[in-house]
This record gives structure tokens, C-alpha cells and sequence, in this order.
């Protein structure tokens, strides 16, 4: 049966510290767990959940409000819980949310409402809910002004571009990049705006755009960005521009950092993650201030 529904994403991650710290079997348990809390958290939220995906759930509701309410209280769940586990290794999660038709089949749901959420939760940071435009344009305004416009991409089996908005903590103070709301009007404007991620390394300036897609980090000669710090791995990792995003993959030992705005770093290790806003990324050690041989300052010209 092909109906509408919201459709949910939730992937717990950054567990590596935790597998790393108490071991695979223990870890699972406390992985299991987490997972039956965020079961509950869903059911009592209207929500039903379609299925386990290693770490993470698949899960629908019947409307949008109902997915973004059990969305918060999902990222709310896995912070305490982090703070349970603080002492051992940490958790986060990402979410992403997306409303549109699919098949309903009973045990499983399918469709491309099923795949644009499972790309759009591949795109969160830890402990970030992202939210496709299909979602934003049905929720109240109570809702909406709490979405921020962070980037536009394309997803498999869509002839259009989809808006992706952080939906952001009630109550939360955005760092001034965030500060304004970028309202639906404005989403064709930023469509067409090409896309260019700045980078500045010490003296020198670089650039991730359509015209220069893939930018290497690391303390080989072959790099285009050498670092000098012996903390950075030979090859290090790459910046790459794909699918109107920039995705920052690490292949190192020591990781990379991601500070943005006042937040506290995030550490990409042998993984992944999209780049937004402006910060710092520390390579192979957590950046302290602009100007250490270690530390690469970034800008995402949608943010100037």
C-alpha cells in the first residue's frame, strides 16, 4: 500500500572510544540498549519502528510534527545515555528526517522517500537533526523558525535538488552563522549560488569548488595541503566536493578535529563527515587557535 509518511532515520555512532575501551561484547550491550530506549522513545512518540540497521533504526510516522518531536527526544535520549558513558567512551547520533510517499509492504517500507532519508541522515553531524525541505514546508511556524537552510544536494531518483535545514535545539544560542533562518522563499536563490569551501593553511589560501573537487591533506610533499605538524599522518585525508556537499574523509591514526563556532571539537577518525559553516579542523590533534602547524581554518561561502 503506498501511502505518505514521514520517514526517520537514527544511527547511533562515534562509539569506536567505547568498542575500543571496553571491548566488543560489552559495547554491544551497551549499543543493544541504547537502541531499546530509542524503540520506546519512538512508540511513545506516535512512531513505529520498521527496523534494526546495525547501529541504528529505521522508523515512520504518520506526520511530520510527530517525527520532528520524536526526533529531538531521540537526540535527547542518546545525550544522556552519553553521559552514562562518558566514563567508558562516548555516543552520539545522527538523524535525518524526510516525508513523501512509500510503500508500506507490512514488515518493511519502501520507496524513494525511504532512500532520500537514509542519504539526508548519511549528511548529520553527531547529534544533529537534519530535515528535508518536504519536511519544513508541512510543519507549523512554531516549527519552521527553528530550521536553518545548510545546504542543497542532489539524491538517487530525484530530477530536482532537495533543501536540507538543520532543525535546531529549542532554546539553543546558534553562533552567528546560524543566526539567521533562511526562509523557503529563499531556497532557489541559494540553489543557483555556486557552492565553494575556503580553506587557509598558515600562509597559504586553497579552495574546494565544482572546478577543484578534491583537495588532499597530509605531511607527504604530494599533498595539496603539506602539513607541517608531525601529528598528521603522510596521507591524512581528503576534502572532496560530491553532491552539492563537501564531505571531509580521514584516513589517519591521530584523526582530524572539527571545531565549529564555540563547540567543542568532533573527532573524524578512518570515517566520513560533511563539512558546514566555518571552524577549524585540527589534523591529528584538536585545534586551539588559527595559526599552529596543525590547524587549516574553513569557510563555507554559503555561510559569509
Amino acid at each position: 500500500m503506498e501511502i505518505d509518511l514521514a520517514i526517520l532515520f537514527a544511527d547511533v555512532c562515534d562509539s569506536t572510544r567505547l568498542y575500543e575501551t571496553v571491548g566488543n561484547v560489552r559495547a554491544t550491550k551497551i549499543i543493544q540498549g541504547i537502541l531499546r530506549q530509542l524503540e520506546s522513545v519512538v512508540v511513545e512518540g506516535g512512531g513505529r519502528v520498521v527496523k534494526s540497521l546495525g547501529d541504528g533504526l529505521m522508523c515512520t510516522f504518520p506526520d511530520p510534527v510527530s517525527a520532528c518531536t520524536a526526533a529531538e527526544a531521540v537526540v535527547a535520549t542518546v545525550a544522556s545515555a552519553a553521559v552514562a558513558a562518558a566514563k567508558v567512551g562516548g555516543v552520539n547520533v545522527r538523524v535525518g528526517l524526510h516525508y513523501g510517499s512509500a510503500v508500506d509492504a507490512g514488515s518493511d517500507v519502501f520507496g524513494d522517500a525511504v532512500n532520500v532519508a537514509a542519504r539526508i541522515q548519511s549528511l548529520a553531524s553527531p547529534q544533529e537533526i537534519l530535515l528535508t525541505d518536504d519536511v519544513v514546508r508541512r510543519i507549523p511556524d512554531s516549527l519552521r523558525k527553528r530550521t536553518i537552510l545548510v545546504d542543497t544536494t542532489t539524491v538517487k531518483g530525484k530530477t530536482v535538488q532537495t533543501g536540507i535545514y538543520r532543525f535546531r535545539k529549542l532554546g539553543s544560542v546558534e553562533d552567528s552563522i546560524d543566526s539567521t533562518v533562511i526562509g523557503l522563499s529563499s531556497l532557489q536563490q541559494v540553489k543557483e549560488a555556486p557552492l565553494t569551501l575556503k580553506l587557509a593553511y598558515l600562509d597559504r589560501e586553497f579552495v574546494v569548488d565544482l572546478g577543484h573537487p578534491k583537495l588532499t591533506i597530509g605531511r607527504s610533499e604530494a599533498s595539496d595541503i603539506m602539513i607541517l605538524s608531525r601529528q598528521a599522518s603522510r596521507q591524512h585525508g581528503a576534502i572532496e566536493f560530491s553532491r552539492e556537499s563537501f564531505m571531509l574523509t580521514d584516513h589517519s591514526s591521530n584523526g582530524t578535529f572539527i571545531r565549529t563556532g564555540d563547540g567543542p571539537p568532533i573527532l573524524v577518525r578512518r570515517d566520513s563527515t560533511r563539512l558546514v559553516g566555518r571552524g577549524l579542523l585540527g589534523i591529528g590533534a584538536a585545534p586551539e587557535r588559527d595559526g599552529d602547524d596543525h590547524v587549516i581554518r574553513f569557510v563555507c561561502d554559503l555561510d559569509l
